[in-house]
Parts: C-alpha cells; sequence; structure tokens
C-alpha cells in the first residue's frame, strides 16, 4: 500500500488544499486593508518620485523619469511571460490575462515564507484553479524557477571569476568563491535529476535509511520519506523532459522571457544610480547584482531580508558615496520586492477569496 500511486495523488491533492485554504485565509486577512494598501503604494510611488528629483544632480538628463515605468512594466511582464511560455511547451493552455494575476501572488507568498516555499504552492493552487493539472503547474513552475537559477548560477560565478576586484569586500570576495564551489555541486546534482533521477532517489533513501538506524526517524517515516523522493524526482524529470521535447518556439520564448526578466532585475540599481546622476557603468552593474541575487538563494529569512541588504551594500557600495547608499538600497528593494508585494496583498484578496455558489 505504501508509495502507491494513489496514495501519492491523495498526498499531492491534500497538500495543494493545504496550501489552498493557507492562500484564502490570507486573502480574507488582506481584504480589510486592500484600501489602505493601495494608497500606500500609489503615495509611495510619489514619495519614491519626489526623493529621486529631489536628490539628482542639476546635470541629471531631463527625462530620466520616464525610464521607470517602462522598467517596471517590462519587469512584470516578462516575470508572468516566463511561466506562460513554459507552460505552453510542457503542453498546458492559460490565458495570458489569467497569468498575470499570478505573478503578484507569487511575489507576496514567496517573500513571506523562508527560502521562497510559499510562492509554488500558491502558484500550484492558483493554476488548479484554472484547469492545470497539479501535475503540470508543479513541474511548470519549478521549471521557470529552474531556468532563473541555471542562468544566475552560471552568470554570477563567471562574473567573480572575470572580475575579481568588482568588490573592495575582502568578506564578500571570500563569501562569493565558496559559494561558487556549492553552486558547481548544484549544477551537478541538477544534471543528476535529469538525467538520472533514481540515482538522487537512492542517494537521499540511503542518507534516510542511514537516519533511520541512527533513531532520527521512524521506519514509517523512512519509507514515506523514500516514496515521496522517488515520486518527485520522476515528476521533475517527466517535466523537465516534456519541455525539452516541446514546443522549440515556446521554450525558446520561455529562455528569452526569463533572460529579459534578470537582466531587468539585475539593471535596477545602475537605473537608480543614473537617476542620481552618476556615470554609471550597466554592466559592471548588472554583473555584480548577479552576484548579489546568487547569494540571496542561501539565506534562510522570507525575501531574503538582511542579506539582500548587507550584500548590496558590500558589493555596491564601492560604485556610489556613502550618502546615497541608503537611499539606493531602500529604493531598490522597493522596486523589486515590496512594491510587488504591496500590489500582490490587492490581488491576493480579489483573486485567491473563495468562490461562491458553486455547484
Amino acid at each position: 500500500m505504501k508509495g502507491s500511486p494513489g496514495a501519492g495523488r491523495n498526498q499531492a491533492k491534500r497538500r495543494t488544499t493545504a496550501y489552498g485554504q493557507l492562500a484564502c485565509h490570507l486573502a480574507s486577512v488582506c481584504a480589510p486593508v486592500r484600501g489602505t494598501v493601495g494608497r500606500w503604494i500609489c503615495r509611495s510611488l510619489s514619495g519614491f518620485r519626489r526623493a529621486s528629483a529631489a536628490l539628482r544632480r542639476e546635470t541629471g538628463p531631463a527625462d530620466s523619469h520616464r525610464v521607470d515605468p517602462a522598467f517596471l512594466l517590462v519587469y512584470f511582464a516578462s516575470d508572468g511571460l516566463r511561466l506562460f511560455f513554459v507552460l505552453r511547451t510542457i503542453g498546458s493552455r492559460v490565458k495570458i490575462r489569467e497569468i498575470f494575476p499570478l505573478v503578484f501572488i507569487n511575489f507576496l507568498f514567496s517573500n513571506i515564507t523562508p527560502l521562497a516555499t510559499g510562492g509554488g504552492f500558491a502558484q500550484v493552487w492558483y493554476l488548479q484553479r484554472h484547469g492545470v493539472s497539479v501535475g503540470a503547474s508543479a513541474a511548470a513552475t519549478s521549471i521557470r524557477t529552474i531556468l532563473a537559477m541555471l542562468m544566475i548560477f552560471i552568470a554570477a560565478p563567471a562574473f567573480q571569476f572575470l572580475h575579481p576586484d568588482a568588490s573592495n569586500s575582502e568578506i564578500a570576495r571570500i563569501t562569493m568563491q565558496s559559494l561558487s564551489g556549492f553552486s558547481g555541486l548544484y549544477l551537478v546534482g541538477f544534471i543528476l535529476v535529469l538525467r538520472r533521477p533514481f540515482w538522487m532517489a537512492t542517494l537521499i533513501g540511503t542518507l534516510l535509511g542511514l537516519a533511520c538506524r541512527l533513531r532520527l526517524i521512524g521506519e514509517e517515516r523512512k519509507d514515506q520519506g523514500v516514496s515521496t523522493v522517488r515520486r518527485e524526482t520522476a515528476e521533475f524529470a517527466s517535466g523537465f523532459s516534456r519541455f525539452v521535447g516541446g514546443s522549440r518556439r515556446d521554450a525558446a520564448a520561455a529562455v528569452i522571457s526569463t533572460l529579459v526578466f534578470l537582466v531587468t532585475l539585475f539593471a535596477f540599481p545602475a537605473l537608480l544610480l543614473e537617476l542620481l546622476d552618476y556615470d554609471v557603468d550597466w554592466m559592471t552593474v548588472i554583473g555584480t547584482m548577479s552576484v548579489v541575487t546568487f547569494l540571496m538563494y542561501f539565506a534562510p529569512t522570507p525575501g531574503g531580508a538582511g542579506l539582500a541588504e548587507l550584500a548590496f551594500a558590500g558589493f555596491m557600495a564601492s560604485q556610489m558615496a556613502p550618502a546615497d547608499l541608503l537611499l539606493v538600497v531602500f529604493a531598490w528593494r522597493f522596486l523589486v520586492i515590496y512594491l510587488g508585494m504591496g500590489i500582490g496583498m490587492v490581488v491576493s484578496a480579489y483573486v485567491l477569496r473563495p468562490r461562491t455558489g458553486t455547484g
């Protein structure tokens, strides 16, 4: 009975339902304050614009502010498009207007849960409500995340190797060099999961068996864990195979959308520095931010809070005056994280509310 396909499907359904209930609960909490959140977003945007204008040097270009909405539009749109094209590649058809609320739902749930674990479950539950199966939803969200991680885990160590003096902080350089080795192990593990999923399942099963012999876990928990690992690795490998074997055009569009999303994400500090009339080397800033984002993947705190700011200060302090560092850190986090979270609270209050009159 243990490890049977029926049991696995029931377990997946219970897990998805539980996170759906969590989403509905959060939406119900957010609903009474959605007007306040909306006003906070508008006032914060207005305040940031006035602060940027006040702090710009007189020689700053007059049309710099027109870049802000374009960056935000490309940033959010490319985030939605990368999931949209992944879903199309694996054979799931959803309307593009159904995807964009998910962008902000993901922003909210990913940044209030440790290691961004909540975002994936919220997306699976949302997509299930729009006719996408749990397996396809989980595969699509995993592939979307993996594509971004692969690009970052390759770009960040490569930039650090090609530009070892990009940061003046010795601690930042040592930390980056240490984690670069981990990224190599991650890529090897990723390839093994794709090419030999049962190898990884066997390895993890062996470790669980060792933990059972040491009486750290019980026999039932070990068998349950082995069954779950085998099922999940097989499903992930199958989903990625469907992505690779799917429409070449949609797969290319998913990769391009991911690249545009990451470049836009990394370019926000360069835009902010240009608004402050710095002579910006955009490629250096983008490369440096790939390193900062790489480090954020190892932050246990929700949204990488704390480590993100420290990493940014450590790697970017040499590219601006100390007096401007606090403003740029705040504006960067606000634009790439907190703005999306604020919108996500409003969107979640409407989109994730329990349906009435079902029958």
